[in-house]
């Protein structure tokens, strides 16, 4: 799989309910990605770098924790361990760890979707999951104000219906899919005649 910069930015948020549902998606990806994943889920530091393990084994794919400012490449695949920024030099890509002071959510989901709407010469799809509260719904609505295409979980298969609820009632959803539609969409990224469901 290519080292290069990726043309395909894959964004997942997630929290209460988030880790079986990101774990369906990654076993679900039984090839290596030709596009970057980056997850930004809900959960203390320790354990979210268990995760980052857990999810390594259940992935052809290379999970990378991302604990220091580091550089995206195609074909992997991201777990954010703190509040980050997802930045742009002449390079390619970058996760830029956040040194202000931090909101109550950890990752924050919001700042790390309103910093890649600024991203240019880039496809970005963004998947908002099951969750509680709010984090996320405003930084899809700037993905979907640059021309990104957002997705929204159903109530239906959220375990928590708080966060993709409140990006759906922002309008910042341009689709809303069940986690299986979700998993059938990302799988189907990888195919170059891919079309949006």
């Amino acid at each position: 799989m290519s080292s290069s910069k990726p043309d395909k930015i894959v964004l997942i948020g997630s929290s209460t309910g988030g880790p079986g549902l990101l774990e369906s998606i990654l076993t679900s990806l039984k090839q290596s990605i030709d596009f970057t994943i980056v997850i930004i889920q809900h959960m203390d530091v320790l354990s979210l770098s268990s995760f980052s393990k857990r999810l390594n084994r259940i992935n052809p794919s290379e999970v990378i924790f991302a604990n220091k400012n580091m550089p995206i490449k195609n074909g992997k695949i991201y777990l954010l361990e703190d509040s980050s920024f997802l930045c742009q030099n002449q390079n390619g890509y970058h996760i830029e760890l956040d040194t202000i002071k931090k909101s109550f959510y950890h990752p924050e989901v919001d700042r790390f979707f309103s910093s890649a709407a600024k991203l240019k010469g880039v496809e970005i799809i963004t998947y908002l999951l099951s969750g509680i509260g709010a984090d996320g719904a405003k930084g899809m609505l700037d993905l979907k104000n640059a021309g990104f295409k957002t997705v929204a979980q159903d109530e239906e298969t959220s375990i928590v219906y708080g966060m993709p609820k409140s990006a759906y009632e922002l309008g910042a959803s341009t689709h809303v899919m069940s986690i299986d539609e979700i998993i059938r969409d990302i799988k189907n990224l990888g195919n170059k005649n891919n079309t949006y469901i």
